[in-house]
């Protein structure tokens, strides 16, 4: 029979070694902790007494692990990891049903919105919190049911499935492709580059080997989403993957230059942390349209 009160130590004594290994250093854990530097100290010694063990060595202010300090931060941090892990999935169940989703800026707003807003119709719709960055990073640090990430692969620790393609190719207002004669008078919409991954016009030309689109004139407009909104307006050529702007092309507000096609190789995923999809969820993907 399990008696955890009788076999482990208490709860903050782990946390609070759990700071200073992280920290690799006392006054920063207590800073995280909100508590003296005299407090931690002290409990990280009580611990090492309960286990009989020396965990940290300590030479002024500097601290190291002794080896089996090692082998326990990693085991505590881990479980520490998995119970906050836990909690957070309570909250959320008793906070009542939900679906959050993630995605880039443009998936966001051209691909993702559009479903939502059709499945909030529904009588037996659930609420969807959707958050956009364009940074992979901001991304993975969230806690979301799934994240929408295009690359060459799913990346380690997660589980997923594609979606499609990345596909680059230009776009435009449907009055501007009619009038079009060439890319050496049409207006390119440029945008700064978050990440090696993405194409702007001066890649795309590059890469094509079109050296119409190399020497045509183009206007930097900082961001992605302000090209697409600006080629929205018919005021330029917009870069973008046919598939994220599917409902603004059949709804005839976009057209696709299709004999400009740039395939990069990569693809557009639907991800989720390794075990942390359950059938419900699945079911709610499934409904806002997102099959995985």
């Amino acid at each position: 029979m399990k008696n955890f009160r009788r076999s482990l130590p208490p709860l903050d004594y782990l946390l609070f070694f759990e700071a200073v290994a992280r920290h690799g250093n006392f006054t920063r854990a207590a800073e995280e902790l909100n508590v003296s530097q005299a407090a931690v100290s002290k409990r990280v010694k009580v611990l090492e007494d309960w286990l009989g063990m020396k965990l940290v060595h300590r030479s002024g202010r500097k601290i190291t692990l002794s080896r089996n300090g090692k082998g326990l931060a990693a085991n505590t941090a881990e479980a520490l990891d998995y119970l906050n892990t836990g909690l957070q999935q309570l909250r959320r169940a008793t906070a009542g049903e939900r679906l959050s989703l993630a995605a880039n800026v443009a998936v966001a707003q051209y691909w993702l919105t559009p479903r939502i807003n059709e499945y909030l119709l529904g009588p037996n719709a659930v609420p969807v919190t959707l958050t956009a960055s364009d940074k992979d990073a901001d991304l993975f640090t969230l806690e979301t049911d799934a994240i929408f990430f295009y690359g060459s692969d799913i990346p380690a620790g997660w589980d997923g499935t594609p979606l499609f393609e990345e596909i680059w190719l230009p776009v435009a207002a449907p009055a501007l492709v009619g009038a079009m004669r060439g890319f050496s008078d049409a207006t390119l919409l440029d945008f700064d580059k978050l990440t090696p991954k993405w194409v702007n016009w001066d890649n795309f030309a590059e890469l094509t080997g079109n050296r119409e689109i190399a020497a045509a004139p183009k206007v930097n407009l900082r961001s992605y989403g302000s090209t697409l909104d600006t080629a929205l307006r018919g005021k330029g050529f917009a870069l973008g993957c046919p598939a994220v702007l599917q409902f603004e092309i059949e709804a005839g507000r976009l057209v696709a230059l299709e004999d400009f096609q740039l395939r990069t190789g990569r693809s557009y995923f639907v991800i989720w942390r390794m075990g942390s999809m359950n059938n419900r969820t699945r079911a709610l993907m499934g409904e806002v349209g997102i099959r995985v």
